[in-house]
């Protein structure tokens, strides 16, 4: 399993412990968070990528 598929792991999880929560602001933590660790897994394929093209 790469790096990217353990970011979007980290963003699944935050998105299913979002939807258990009736706070809006923990609910907005939580969604932000998951839409952090989505950026990370595009930024990491995005680098893999170019890596590969580079070679």
């Amino acid at each position: 399993m790469g790096r990217s598929d353990e970011y979007r792991r980290h963003a699944t999880h935050c998105l299913e412990m979002a939807n258990t929560l009736q706070d809006p602001k923990g609910r907005a933590a939580l969604l932000q968070m998951a839409q952090v660790w989505l950026r990370l897994a595009q930024r990491h394929d995005e680098e893999e990528t170019s890596d590969q093209l580079d070679k």
